[in-house]
């Protein structure tokens, strides 16, 4: 052993620059590998932590339109008490919007706004929270709370010592029962504040699906033999829907690759990921590994003319072949784990940059030790691997053949590098292809026209004392900077969870996304019409009147137009069809536009302040200290109240940022394989530059030029990649086709990328080949003949 420590250290003196390079490409492809497991793994062990993992299940509604993943609460009392295989079940509202909290700090009242979920009490039982101080079981006593310990530190700065004390909520007095630690951040279940969910035995209702239900299973019991005794129950009958409804239990931990369609835009309701974007980051994290094993290999066999005489010499001083063998193996093994260890070197300081930010969870090699492992097997397995070929080449060659200053290049050692390097340049295609489109369809998705003006406007959530004040308004408008304020039930263009209304329509039951708004926000927001008119001051004065401004989906759909004007009662109040809007997309562009409905809710005092609970500011001039007026405005009515003001293109961004975030991984991943790729091209020239240095030597004696040996290296090359073109163009063309498939809106596949892919990979690799063979084709012949 000792001896081959030796020899390692002699080649790694001798061959500085191929194992410098060898080394250092070896990290680069370590560090993605990590980086991208870390993801991979992050998003595959989603809701996977639960004590109770395994038996743990989400019920949700079929329906022709997809599921639904919220019920009513006669629903879970209902199927929750069937059959004998559910060991508990509970009812949580999700937090549909932020809630205003309060509490004491010093006697002075500090504002927070944060999602609050309602549960009850069996909601412990099922997902067993760890406890910091207090008790799980306090949900089950009227008026505690249980706060997550990050919320706990936010709210009183501190995790202990803050059972007992006193917080408000929504405007109601609640004391803390308990903090639990947080739950990590790949799971459904979120770090919110849990309120105590008690209906009285009159309560319940088939009405209104607003719950999400949770259903822990009893030991070896599948969801499908519960469903099964669910079929029976006439759930149509009773939600009385106008469709087909059955009751269905889904894995909680299989939701998050759930790729069945959502109905009614409650797909947001539940974190999802898309298992095709996952699987190109981890066909990369596999591509870019054995992409820089193919270049360990084509490195080690570059070397063989330099290397050989010595290998020879000592095989016919009686060193046996499996000893050399084992000695180039061995060195194979040594470089691969310094790429190993200098690559993690790269991971720890990219977590304290923002790329951190890239990778869900963060950069961490605590919680992901299990990655690190596996890793550094990978690295073992690449070394031994990659070194066995170059092993077994190098010491192939007869001894008296090699001695006497030539030797033979293997015909299927040539053909086995060349396909190595095609398998490089078809990868090196394909991903190229895929990150431009990835970036197309990012672009797209943003310069989309979704049929809503947001030029200059800010939006902000209102709660406390600001939720329907007229003062607050007044005190806005005075300023020149800002022209207006409108507002909505929901931030229209940023959400898919809008209220969804059934109402008979000619005797047949219609559904309908519905926003509740003030008078003036469709003009405000430039929603353009078909036909009617636009909603006014008087009609927002009219009590009890329902007025509906439909979108053109919905006028097809249910046959409307203003020729026959919605006026008949039913709706929860008189009626009246204002007019018709063309289609914009009241909801984020993962999904298409549905029948929709801006409604004007008409009161005395022309403003339904418990609904409209996000306010929009027509800005004119500096935005920022338009921002800093408003928030003075809001301080002046309620100083504790947080106000977080947004413009729509920054809002935008933050609903796509997860997208933005994989886009802009599988693009530096897809680039860093195309660099090692053209690594491989470089360890490629190297061997047949120092294999044809006779045959060079000889062309230029006879009177080639160096334009001619170039285009001879050259030209070799560029058939490879046009073939590689060939094989890679319609895998790339399949994978992009699906990828897109995920989305309502989607950029054309242009064929000019495929175009420029190609001519990338061709400009960088006559660069390459260029550059390298420019020493050979320029030197002495005579050295040639000399070293021959």
């Amino acid at each position: 052993m000792r001896l081959f420590f030796r020899q390692f250290l002699t080649t790694m003196r001798r061959f500085r620059l191929a194992c410098g390079l060898n080394i250092v490409g070896l990290s680069v492809a370590f560090a993605a590998f990590i980086l991208i497991l870390m993801q991979v793994r992050y998003e595959s062990t989603f809701d996977r932590f639960h004590r109770h993992a395994d038996r743990i299940c989400q019920a949700e509604m079929l329906m022709a339109e997809g599921f639904v993943p919220v019920v009513s609460s006669e629903f879970g009392r209902t199927f929750g008490g069937m059959g004998a295989g559910i060991e508990a079940y509970a009812l949580l509202i999700p937090p549909f919007e932020d809630t205003y909290i309060t509490v004491e700090r010093n006697g002075t009242k500090v504002g927070f706004v944060q999602p609050v979920v309602a549960a009850q009490a069996a909601f412990t039982d099922i997902f067993t929270p760890e406890m910091v101080e207090g008790v799980a079981d306090a949900l089950r006593e009227p008026g505690k709370v249980l706060l997550p310990a990050s919320l706990a530190q936010s709210l009183f700065g501190t995790e202990h010592g803050v059972v007992g004390r006193g917080m408000t909520v929504g405007g109601k007095e609640y004391e803390v029962g308990g903090v639990y630690r947080d739950f990590p951040d790949n799971s459904q279940i979120k770090n919110r504040v849990i309120l105590p969910l008690v209906f009285g035995s009159d309560e319940y209702s088939w009405d209104n699906a607003n719950y999400q239900m949770y259903a822990l299973l009893r030991p070896g019991v599948d969801p499908a033999q519960i469903v099964e005794g669910w079929k029976a129950f006439p759930l149509t009958n009773k939600m009385d829907m106008g469709m087909e409804i059955t009751a269905n239990l889904v894995r909680l931990s299989d939701r998050y690759y759930d790729d069945r369609s959502a109905a009614f835009g409650t797909g947001a309701l539940t974190e999802r990921g898309n298992r095709t974007t996952m699987t190109l980051l981890l066909s990369i994290a596999l591509l870019v590994i054995g992409i820089a094993a193919v270049n360990f290999v084509n490195f080690a066999t570059s070397l063989t003319p330099l290397r050989i005489k010595n290998i020879n010499t000592r095989k016919v001083l009686g060193s046996p072949v499996g000893t050399l063998r084992a000695e180039l193996v061995f060195e194979s093994v040594g470089i691969s784990l310094l790429g190993f260890g200098l690559g993690l070197l790269w991971v720890y300081l990219l977590g304290d940059t923002g790329f951190n930010e890239l990778i869900s969870g963060g950069i961490s090699f605590s919680t992901y030790s299990g990655v690190i492992w596996l890793g550094l097997g990978v690295a073992l397995g690449v070394g031994i691997l990659a070194g066995i070929y170059p092993a077994v080449y190098t010491t192939s060659f007869p001894p008296a053949l090699v001695l006497k200053g030539t030797f033979g290049l293997s015909p299927k050692g040539r053909k086995l590098r060349t396909a190595l390097i095609g398998f490089q340049f078809v990868v090196s295609l394909g991903l190229i292809v895929a990150a431009m489109f990835m970036q197309l369809q990012n672009r797209y998705l943003r310069g989309i026209n979704t049929g809503l003006d947001y030029e200059g406007i800010a939006m902000a959530r209102m709660g406390g004392e600001l939720r329907g004040s007229k003062a607050f308004e007044e005190r806005v408008v005075q300023s020149p900077l800002v022209e207006e304020v409108g507002y909505s039930e929901r931030p229209l263009g940023l959400t898919n969870l809008h209220a969804q209304w059934g109402r008979e329509l000619r005797g047949t039951t219609i559904l309908f996304a519905a926003d509740m708004v003030s008078w003036n926000l469709p003009r405000m927001l430039g929603v353009e019409l078909l036909d009617g008119d636009y909603f006014t001051e008087t009609d927002a004065r009219r009590e009890g009147c329902y007025h509906y401004l439909f979108n053109e989906s919905a006028a097809r759909e249910f046959g409307l137009s203003m020729q026959e004007p919605l006026n008949e009662r039913g709706w929860g109040g008189e009626a009246r069809l204002t007019g018709i809007a063309r289609n914009f997309n009241y909801g984020s562009l993962h999904a298409g536009v549905g029948p929709m409905a801006m409604v004007l809710v008409g009161r005395e005092s022309g403003l339904d302040a418990d609904r409209l609970q996000t306010a929009y500011f027509k800005i004119k001039g500096d935005p920022y200290a338009a921002v800093e007026h408003i928030r003075r405005a809001a301080a002046e009515i309620d100083p504790a109240y947080p106000v977080d003001l947004q413009f729509f293109d920054a809002a935008f961004d933050a609903l796509y940022r997860k997208e933005l975030k994989v886009t802009t991984l599988i693009t530096v991943f897809s680039l860093l394989a195309v660099v090692l790729s053209l690594v491989g091209v470089f360890g490629l020239v190297v061997f047949e530059t120092q294999y044809r240095r006779k045959e060079i030597g000889v062309r230029k004696v006879m009177g080639a030029t160096v334009a001619e040996i170039l285009a001879m290296f050259n030209r070799s090359f560029v058939r490879l990649v046009l073939i590689c073109f060939v094989v890679a163009a319609p895998l790339a063309w399949y994978g992009v086709r699906e990828w897109l498939g995920t989305f309502a809106y989607r950029t054309p596949i242009y064929w000019w990328v495929f175009a420029v892919s190609l001519l990338i990979v061709l400009a960088i690799t006559l660069a390459t080949v260029t550059i390298q063979s420019w020493r050979a084709a320029t030197a002495n012949p005579v050295e040639a003949f000399k070293t021959e």
